[in-house]
């Protein structure tokens, strides 16, 4: 009778388990543009990438095709910031950088919900291709990637702006920022707005909605430039885009902590997949 009690149990959990987070079915990739030489390759697996880069374009990714062998819409859910101690720790709270905190929460919590949703969910983290400047090469190189060898296809970064305002970000707070150098897909923003709007209004945050970062130097690597990470991937599909959540201060003062956070945004978190997925599957 013990026996039969324990077996029960660990089915349910079994079943439990597959209904919160459902297993990634396998699957592989190819590169396009077999007929061209490139010479830089990162990653590993799904996650390698083949490209060329001079320095010089930041907003251009001359990069070989990736076909994922899926026939689900596939989201990207991008790990861009790094240890404190690295390039791009993010914004400050109480002394703390918080950015890869947060970034992993973010990136954890849309990818349960989109892959729950019917999504091939890609996670590139920064730290697979290095905390570095080429690092980042390698990971804006990609997405930009996969863009280009697919046709469904929605890159979403979810971070925490700092508070201090500055040329580029001059009112700090919730934002969707997406490309200023190609064709924009401002029905594919509306649509996403749309769906955290409810959100915003429940907290009471503003949320300035979709808009260009915009630049003041063509320095590759510079803070005054556009973000590459959108540009390089919005020229082969502008379905990109860095959405601030809020400010990190206003994170930490309405749910209490960052780790708090993720509670505190979960409405957001499936507004958001509910948008892709709607997204994903239109006529």
């Amino acid at each position: 009778m013990i026996l039969v009690h324990k077996v029960v149990i660990i089915t349910l959990l079994t079943i439990a388990s597959a209904m919160t987070l459902p297993i990634q079915a396998a699957t592989s990739s190819v590169f396009l543009d077999t007929d061209r030489a490139f010479t830089f390759e990162a990653g590993s697996g799904l996650y390698r990438v083949r490209f060329n880069y001079t320095g010089e374009n930041w907003t251009h990714a001359d990069v070989a095709g990736i076909r994922i062998q899926t026939t689900k819409p596939i989201a990207i859910l991008p790990m861009q910031y790094t240890e404190p101690s690295a390039m791009q720790p993010g914004a400050m709270v109480n002394g703390l950088h918080i950015g890869k905190q947060w970034n992993t929460i973010t990136q954890r919590a849309l990818a349960t919900r989109l892959k729950a949703r019917g999504f091939f969910v890609l996670t590139p983290s920064i730290t697979q291709y290095g905390e570095d400047l080429p690092g980042f090469q390698a990971l804006e190189h990609f997405i930009a990637g996969v863009h280009k060898g697919n046709t469904n296809v929605q890159t979403v970064l979810l971070t925490a702006d700092a508070h201090i305002p500055n040329a580029q970000n001059p009112v700090p707070g919730a934002q969707m920022l997406v490309t200023g150098t190609n064709d924009r897909n401002r029905e594919w923003e509306a649509h996403l707005q749309q769906h955290i709007a409810p959100f915003y209004e429940s907290v009471s945050l503003g949320n300035r909605g979709a808009r260009v970062r915009g630049g003041l130097s063509n320095e590759e690597g510079s803070s005054a430039a556009w973000h590459p990470l959108i540009e390089r991937a919005a020229e082969y599909g502008p379905e990109v885009t860095i959405i601030e959540v809020a400010r990190a201060i206003d994170i930490v003062e309405q749910a209490g902590s960052i780790k708090q956070g993720e509670a505190w945004a979960s409405p957001l978190f499936d507004a958001i997949a509910d948008a892709m997925q709607s997204w994903a599957v239109r006529d």
